[in-house]
């Protein structure tokens, strides 16, 4: 059984990587696109479409494992340090959950 403390910083580390998913998410998309243009380019567009899907369909698992992953860990966090784990997360609580890991 985890502390409220560690709960606390499970909790935020998880914010944070969520924030950093959505941040990479556009580039990534981006340089799918460059990608499935230069295969495009060097071969038939048909390639070129199949590669950009193919990266697409990747991408779109990882991303929803990814927050599938942070998700869990949010709740467990809220679980460890007793609060409901239908709590929403907003500025107020993650004020709470800050000085709760500072503690």
């Amino acid at each position: 059984m985890a502390s409220k403390k560690e709960g606390a910083q499970r909790i935020l580390d998880a914010h944070a990587s969520s924030t950093k998913v959505k941040q990479r998410f556009v580039p990534i998309v981006v340089g799918i696109a460059i990608i499935g243009v230069a295969v495009a380019a060097l071969t038939r567009w048909q390639f070129g479409l199949a590669t950009v899907l193919v990266c697409g369909l990747l991408l779109q698992y990882a991303v929803e494992r990814m927050n599938t992953i942070l998700d869990a860990s949010v709740a467990n966090g809220l679980k460890d340090m007793g609060w409901d784990v239908e709590t929403e997360i907003t500025d107020e609580t993650l004020e709470k959950i800050r000085t709760v890991a500072e503690r």
